[in-house]
C-alpha cells in the first residue's frame, strides 16, 4: 500500500468514526431535547398547582378568620379590601 493510499484509508477511518459519532450524538440531542421538554411541562404544571394551593390556602385563612368571632376585624377588612382592587383592577383590563 502506498503512502497515499494508506493516508487515505486512515482518512476515511476517521470520517467514519466521526459520522458514527455525530449519528449518536444526534440520537442523545433529540432524547435530551425530549426529555427537557417533559420536564419544562412537569414545572409548568407544579407551578401551577402550587399557585393554586397558595390562593386556596388564602382563602381557608381568611374563612378561618371570618368564622373567629373575637378575632381582629381590621385584618380580615384589610385583606377584603386588597381583594376588592384586585377586582377592579382586573376588570378595568378587561375593558380597555
Amino acid at each position: 500500500m502506498t503512502e497515499l493510499e494508506e493516508k487515505l484509508w486512515k482518512l476515511e477511518v476517521s470520517l467514519k468514526d466521526v459520522l458514527s459519532r455525530l449519528k449518536t450524538l444526534k440520537s442523545e440531542n433529540e432524547r435530551l431535547t425530549s426529555e427537557n421538554t417533559g420536564l419544562q411541562e412537569a414545572l409548568d404544571a407544579q407551578k401551577n398547582r402550587i399557585k393554586d394551593l397558595e390562593e386556596t390556602n388564602k382563602r381557608v385563612k381568611l374563612a378561618e378568620t371570618m368564622s373567629q368571632p373575637h378575632s381582629d376585624r381590621s385584618a380580615l377588612k384589610k385583606q377584603l379590601e386588597q381583594y376588592v382592587n384586585e377586582i377592579d383592577r382586573c376588570i378595568a383590563l378587561l375593558n380597555e
